[in-house]
């Protein structure tokens, strides 16, 4: 089943190159940004509250930019634009990263680091538009999980690196490396973009009466606000947990063992098996539902961290990475396919949406270790309790299937 759809993606066109567009953009981000909470807290002198309100101004400024350029993407501006801007902007943000001696230099080219994050739920736009539109929905969610863990891939290869450029290069010269990269990736993906978009124009154009042949054949309607407030909510509680991995994980692994090299292994690792594991949970969405196999990770997530708030043997933290990746997977493929099928209508929204949402709920995993003092592997109660949580609402609160039946029962039709 699984090899079925990815002889489908390759035999889309622009499968193959959307595929490449989102492969290096992970491995460019995972080449660098495991090393980011070393760099600003050793290198430029940000504290534990400096490192915080670090990452919680690009936070914010992040929700905003995302859910801007997801509404204006949707007809109003072209996707390639928004990226071709927005991969400038960040390539600037990583170049004063680099030049950065004091803190005040951190804070203002941090949020110019995340322009390149525009790129991400535009790609995955024109993959929802244009890639796997007119597929089966269970055959979309296994497409967009499928191509989620080509991002998995390259933030394998890209934490490799990292972990190998930590020990060769000083960190300086690591990111002047990369905001070049980040130029080269954009205007490759400004390319496939514009491609692919009027690609999707032609197709319109020749199929008149598309959207209503679609929203019958795949059997959407548009949900009302308050059916999304419960499953965003689950999704912000995971990504809060989530993010305090990736915020703090580098941090306590070079506390305990005064090593920089070693948290881009952990993560290398994960995201190996995520890679498989990601696919494997996109075939079981497909048969079980999206709702089920997010709940199942949840769990399997809070399970991990618990063992990490105790664990202080390196080779058992490699041991236990694997209950990560079923987690991550979860969260960062299934989820992303469930939320864009809630709203399937507004593919830019949709999945600028689902990027938004995880960065609301990094705020919660950024903010939240300031309970704890120091870098103690105490903070990893806190994403325990997190997965839980997200959990409980997935398993508790989400009616959106219940709604969505009765809308079309009623004959409502997409966008009413």
């Amino acid at each position: 089943m699984n090899i079925a759809i990815w002889k489908r993606l390759i035999q889309t066109p622009y499968g193959v190159a959307l595929g490449s567009c989102i492969l290096l953009q992970a491995f460019l981000l995972a080449s660098v940004n495991p090393i980011l909470p070393v760099v600003i807290s050793n290198q430029i002198g940000l504290d534990k509250v400096g490192v915080t309100t670090f990452y919680l101004i690009n936070t914010l400024i992040g929700v905003v930019v995302t859910l801007t350029t997801g509404y204006l993407s949707d007809g109003t501006v072209a996707r390639w634009k928004l990226v071709l801007v927005g991969g400038f902007v960040g390539a600037v943000g990583y170049v004063g990263i680099g030049a950065a001696t004091l803190p005040i230099h951190a804070y203002i080219a941090g949020p110019l680091m995340i322009g390149i994050g525009v790129m991400f739920p535009q790609l995955f736009a024109v993959a929802k538009a244009g890639i796997v539109a007119g597929w089966e929905r269970e055959a979309q969610v296994m497409g967009i999980t499928a191509l989620r863990s080509i991002f998995s891939l390259g933030f394998i290869l890209g934490t490799g690196l990292s972990s190998i450029l930590a020990r060769t290069l000083d960190f300086r010269t690591i990111f002047f490396l990369i905001s070049g990269g980040i130029i080269l990736l954009t205007l490759y993906a400004v390319r496939i973009l514009s491609r692919i978009e009027s690609h999707i124009a032609r197709r319109d154009e020749n199929e008149a009466s598309s959207s209503k042949r679609e929203s019958s054949a795949n059997g959407y309607v548009m949900l009302p606000l308050f059916a999304l407030i419960t499953p965003l909510m689950a999704i912000i509680a995971l990504q809060g947990a989530d993010s305090t991995r990736i915020t703090y994980l580098a941090l306590i692994m070079f506390q305990l063992f005064q090593d920089a090299s070693i948290a881009p292994l952990l993560f290398g690792i994960a995201a190996t098996i995520e890679l498989f594991t990601m696919s494997f949970l996109g075939y079981l969405s497909s048969k079980y539902g999206e709702k089920k196999v997010i709940i199942g990770g949840s769990l399997v997530g809070a399970f991990y961290f618990f063992l990490m708030a105790f664990v202080q043997s390196l080779p058992v933290m490699f041991v236990i990475q694997p209950l990560y990746a079923v987690f991550a997977a979860a969260l960062l493929g299934v989820a992303m396919a469930y939320i864009q099928g809630l709203l399937s209508h507004r593919a830019g929204l949709g999945g600028s949406l689902y990027v938004a949402v995880l960065n609301i709920g990094s705020l919660v995993g950024i903010l939240s270790p300031l309970l704890v003092t120091g870098y103690d592997q105490k903070i990893f109660f806190i994403p325990t309790i997190l997965c839980v949580v997200g959990a409980l609402l997935l398993l508790l609160g989400d009616r959106t299937a219940q709604i969505e039946k009765r809308l079309l029962e009623m004959g409502q039709p997409a966008g009413s």
